[in-house]
């Protein structure tokens, strides 16, 4: 998958402008504040509707502008692909693949597939459990649709189910109207948990490998934290979960009903990372979190690759600024066998072959 080109009209500080881009590393150069991360932006938004830095549409309007448009045309296994996207200050969004309008989400996400790297990403590792489950759910979506599907059904299911345990009903009133939703959300929620320990199954030796490679020292380990019933029963795992997840919600019953919320599914899972058997989050350094954070990332592409068959595209911003020069040249080197774009302010000392464009106040120099 390979990116030709970008077009964006009253984006951010973009007025108007095209950029092309070239198959391998793409580096984009200019000092701050002048438009490179909200390039990435502009392409991460047609990959999955949604800018990475969760700002409300209106605010990715150039000022004092009604409309922003953004277009790319890339390439893919099945022929070459156009995805334009229009928000306006109504907070209207307009998508169109291939000049026929789509009207659901669901439709965009998939088509463009790219993997985000930027200093924020520290989080991933370092703060809450959501960041953790954002990075599984919006990894495994961009090749799986029914993980997709699973998850909008749970999260309707899960709100359904809240506004029951909050509500101003009597005890046996809740009881009665949870024992419809649960097994519901449980059913959904053991396709999610199931989804999700095969992602983290098929990621972790990669990681471990990419990650060794990176610091040369360090041992990468990676779980997540609902963990299978011990049992010798491989044919049917989902009832197993199904059996299980029903057994918890029993026990937490009257516990639920006295918060008034759910305590117990995906939605409060977590992945945990390990380096040299130490908790990642606990123990190491912020440049040890950061190089988790990246292999991550790295690690994805080859996930996508295998599920796909193609390389999504890989965005990192001012990412280099952040590595030792023995670092960069690793990085750089996984960064050759895919499309590439990244920012910096200075190009870096490398001996690979890489394309060069600069950016000042918005427009191409």
């Amino acid at each position: 998958m390979e990116i030709n080109s970008v077009k964006l009209n009253n984006f951010r500080n973009y007025a108007a402008g095209e950029i092309n881009f070239l198959p391998g590393v793409n580096f984009i150069v200019g000092q701050n504040a002048q438009g490179k991360t909200n390039l990435l932006e502009s392409i991460y938004l047609v990959s999955v509707g949604k800018s990475p830095k969760n700002s409300k549409d209106k605010q990715i309007i150039k000022f004092g502008e009604e409309r922003a448009r953004v277009e790319i045309v890339f390439n893919t296994l099945a022929g070459r692909k156009n995805i334009s996207i229009i928000l306006d200050k109504q907070n209207k969004k307009f998508i169109k693949i291939n000049n026929l309008n789509i009207l659901k989400l669901t439709e965009l996400v998939g088509n463009l597939s790219v993997v985000y790297f930027s200093p924020d990403e520290l989080k991933l590792v370092k703060e809450v459990p959501e960041d953790r489950r954002n990075f599984l759910d919006i990894s495994i979506s961009q090749f799986d649709k029914v993980y997709l599907y699973n998850l909008i059904k749970y999260n309707k299911i899960l709100k359904q189910r809240n506004t029951i345990l909050k509500g101003n009903f009597s005890y046996n009133s809740k009881v009665e109207q949870l024992s419809l939703f649960t097994p519901q959300l449980i059913s959904t929620a053991a396709d999610i948990i199931l989804t999700r320990l095969k992602f983290v199954e098929k990621l972790t030796p990669i990681a471990k490998d990419i990650h060794t490679q990176i610091t040369q020292t360090e041992t990468l380990d990676i779980s997540y934290s609902y963990t299978l019933p011990n049992t010798s029963e491989t044919s049917n795992l989902k009832q197993l979960v199904v059996d299980d997840l029903t057994k918890q919600f029993a026990s937490i019953l009257d516990k639920e009903i006295e918060l008034g919320y759910t305590c117990l599914g995906p939605h409060r899972d977590d992945l945990i990372f390990k380096i040299n058997n130490l908790d990642c989050r606990q123990f190491c350094s912020q440049g040890q979190q950061r190089t988790v954070a990246l292999v991550l990332k790295l690690s994805l592409m080859e996930v996508i690759k295998k599920e796909i068959k193609e390389y999504p595209i890989l965005l990192l911003d001012d990412v280099l600024s952040e590595l030792d020069d023995s670092r960069q040249n690793r990085l750089l080197n996984f960064c050759t066998n895919y499309q590439t774009l990244i920012t910096c302010t200075a190009l870096p000392q490398t001996d690979i072959n890489y394309n060069k464009i600069s950016i000042s106040n918005g427009k191409i120099v």
